[in-house]
């Protein structure tokens, strides 16, 4: 090294240490904004629908929990400690599964709905000449995803995308009739009932609100505000600061509570909101101080063109939006379309008995049973 680089590097060096001396705060972690602190504690409850905690795929804790997770099961292969004599009958449950995917050294990433589909996958897997090997089994986006050497076209791919499109169906939670549901960018499969529980209540009463169990009162609120949310800045969520109450979130506890229009009753909520904090934006709040009834579930929960209910466009909205027709026969048919969906995802069936919203007493049903079989006879053929 010449004289002049050493003199250089040195210069350099001591340039990095000043700076660092003076600004401290480079080798902090950066604070977490906001608006990242909202999605997280939304993504929290999503991520429970998901199996997505940190702890249940650990590495570290990977070797006590299998001993724990087997202790006292009984399986097929509870002795088995070699992939090859692994074996594969209409016998292997839950467990089995859990070991199969320990001695591929992988981490089983479905919730236990999704554990009898699986255990069929691999059961035909097998059948036609499957290895046993298999790098990753887990859910993204929204479906069943399970990786292993195949070829594209041949019947171990048919097999594994037959699976893949039949987990978009299944409710990752319970294993029964489900959906794809859209939530902050995040997708997953859910029937109505864990849906409806991930989403969350919010609910106003005079001296206070419900926020799903916990009570929290006017009083010890020290500010209420609102901040973007969506692209088209048409929804905000709502940000309220405690003095006293600690809110627990994904990985740290502060004094914020953020409720956005995806919690069950965020409209009425809005509408009872106490009008006496100072940075609150009083224009905004107008919005929701009359809502109109909806056309496809009939319930009064019409924001911005969109059901808070059912959670579908109105027939003005969707037209506007995607620059359809407005004749009376495309509306219909829009509506008819809606309406089926809602009553075969067992909207009406739950909102019934929950009744968070207000039911027009003059709402249509647009649809034939005839029609209703029609549909639902075309969604199945989809599906399959």
């Amino acid at each position: 090294m010449t004289i002049t680089t050493a003199i250089i590097l040195g210069l350099i060096i001591a340039f990095i240490i000043i700076y660092i001396t003076l600004n401290p705060q480079v080798l902090k972690p950066k604070k977490r904004s906001e608006h990242q602190d909202l999605i997280d504690s939304i993504h929290a409850r999503i991520a429970k629908a998901n199996a997505g905690s940190g702890e249940q795929f650990s590495l570290e804790n990977q070797s006590k929990a299998n001993k724990d997770f087997y202790k006292n099961a009984e399986f097929v292969n509870k002795h088995c400690t070699n992939l090859d004599d692994f074996i594969i009958n209409d016998q292997i449950n839950a467990f089995d599964l859990r070991k199969l995917a320990d001695l591929n050294g992988i981490q089983l990433q479905i919730r236990e709905g999704w554990y009898p589909m699986a255990i069929d996958l691999i059961k035909e897997l097998y059948e036609n000449g499957w290895d046993k090997r298999v790098s990753c089994i887990k859910e993204k986006y929204a479906s069943l995803r399970f990786y292993t050497d195949h070829s594209y076209g041949d019947t171990i791919y048919t097999i594994i995308e037959h699976y893949e499109q039949k987990s978009e169906y299944v409710c990752e939670t319970c294993g029964e009739k489900g959906e794809i549901r859209h939530q902050s960018s995040w997708d997953y499969v859910a029937c109505r009932k864990h849906y409806l529980e991930d989403l969350g209540t919010v609910k106003a009463e005079a001296n206070g609100f419900w926020h799903n169990e916990n009570f929290y009162e006017w009083s010890d609120v020290k500010d209420a505000y609102f901040e973007d949310l969506d692209y088209y800045k048409k929804y905000k969520f709502l940000k309220l600061e405690f003095k006293k109450a600690n809110i627990e979130h994904r990985g740290w506890v502060d004094n914020k509570l953020f409720i956005t229009k995806h919690t069950i009753g965020f409209g009425a909520f809005l509408n009872r909101l106490p009008r006496t904090f100072q940075r609150l934006d009083l224009d905004y709040l107008e919005h929701f101080e009359n809502p109109e009834y909806c056309e496809i579930c009939g319930y009064q929960a019409v924001y911005f063109g969109t059901c808070e209910c059912c959670e579908k466009d109105t027939w003005e909205s969707h037209a506007q939006k995607w620059s359809s027709p407005r004749a009376d026969d495309e509306k219909e048919s829009y509506l008819k379309h809606h309406q089926i969906f809602w009553a075969e995802d067992e909207g009406e069936l739950y909102e019934f008995h929950q009744k968070n919203y207000n039911k027009n007493p003059d709402f249509k049903v647009l649809y034939t049973e005839q029609e209703k079989e029609a549909y639902l006879k075309g969604e199945d053929e989809d599906k399959t």
